[in-house]
């Protein structure tokens, strides 16, 4: 099992999108969001949003990702 974090910026401000890293682990995809908050100075103000998505396999297509999404 895999976990991905995205950061989805903001379309209207210009904030890009950006994929944190793909990890093995919830909990490391969890820490490495919280480190990149921390390391980019970003807060409740900031115009990103942050998603985990679980993936069983690489080389794929999620046709469905929502289906994916983990809500914490």
């Amino acid at each position: 099992m895999y976990y991905v974090v995205l950061d989805l910026g903001c379309s209207e401000c210009g904030e890009s999108s950006n994929i944190l890293g793909i990890f093995t682990s919830y909990e490391k995809a969890k820490n490495a969001r919280d480190e990149y908050i921390i390391e980019n100075k970003l807060d409740e103000y900031s115009d990103h949003e942050f998603f985990i998505y679980k993936i069983d396999s690489l080389d794929k297509v999620y046709q469905n990702s929502y289906e994916h999404l983990i809500e914490e």
